[in-house]
């Protein structure tokens, strides 16, 4: 029971299944405002064997080879701002997750199974404890994935390795940031915006265009509309990716996230 209650603290919830009223009022926009978390605050944690709700979970020493499927749900505006398991704060629109058992942080690839769409986050929170549940993602996850409104999706979850964006380590030298040469087909990519208007998406990769000879525009229908995607890539590796994404943040680009297609 101290195991339990130490836990509920720390990450200030039990993540339940998705209140149905959150789905209902969930932004209708698909804005441009997610992005990979900061990191502040965090630290790197697998922890002790815990129960929540009379069942015992524990924690991996390693996500090295881990690769499942399973239930996807989603939290938003009723824990943001909370401190996460591992000290971080939750933040809805930041590319995150909350996993039982996966060392935090862990860099972790989503695919929802019903549509191909992948995200990539950082685990860096506790849950859900709901049965057949794998994972919880935010808001900006779901949404990327295309389960925001549903509130769960069948998804296949691989861990690539530990994030890198912690305050207290060296960001990497400007000069030794390059991306991968573009290639036919999918990959993983940076992504920088998503605009209703090409000139805008035209406007944001001619900025970048002379540093990053990947980046391009890729258009889909959003149902609605038109939206314009400005990405990077592809990137061949995932420490390359995350020390692009780092870069691109100090340089002003705070709504750079990794996605993967």
């Amino acid at each position: 029971m101290t195991i339990t209650a130490l836990i509920l603290v720390g990450c200030g919830k039990s993540h339940p299944d998705r209140d149905t009223r959150e789905v209902r009022n969930a932004p209708a926009s698909h804005s441009s405002d997610s992005r990979q978390p900061s990191g502040k605050g965090g630290i790197r944690k697998t922890g002790k064997p815990y129960q929540v709700g009379g069942h015992w979970y524990y924690p991996l020493e390693s996500a090295e080879g881990y690769n499942k499927t399973g239930t996807a749900s989603w939290y938003g505006s009723k824990f943001h701002g909370r401190k996460t398991a591992n000290g971080e704060r939750y933040d809805m629109h930041a590319m995150s997750a909350a996993h039982t058992t996966l060392p935090m942080p862990t860099m972790v690839r989503v695919t929802n199974l019903d549509n191909g769409r992948s995200v990539v986050v950082r685990v860096n929170d506790r849950g859900p404890f709901v049965k057949n549940r794998i994972i919880d993602l935010s808001y900006a996850a779901a949404r990327e994935l295309g389960y925001d409104q549903a509130g769960t999706a069948r998804v296949r979850v691989e861990a690539l390795g530990h994030s890198a964006s912690y305050d207290r380590r060296k960001p990497p030298q400007e000069n030794s940031i390059k991306p991968a040469a573009s290639t036919a087909g999918g990959g993983m990519y940076i992504q920088l915006g998503a605009f209703s208007t090409h000139s805008n998406a035209l406007r944001l990769k001619n900025t970048l265009v002379n540093e990053y000879p990947s980046i391009n525009i890729y258009s889909r229908n959003g149902g609605y509309s038109e939206i314009y995607r400005v990405r990077i890539g592809p990137f061949d590796n995932v420490r390359s990716i995350e020390s692009n994404v780092l870069s691109l943040q100090r340089q002003g680009y705070a709504n750079a996230i990794v996605v993967i297609e």
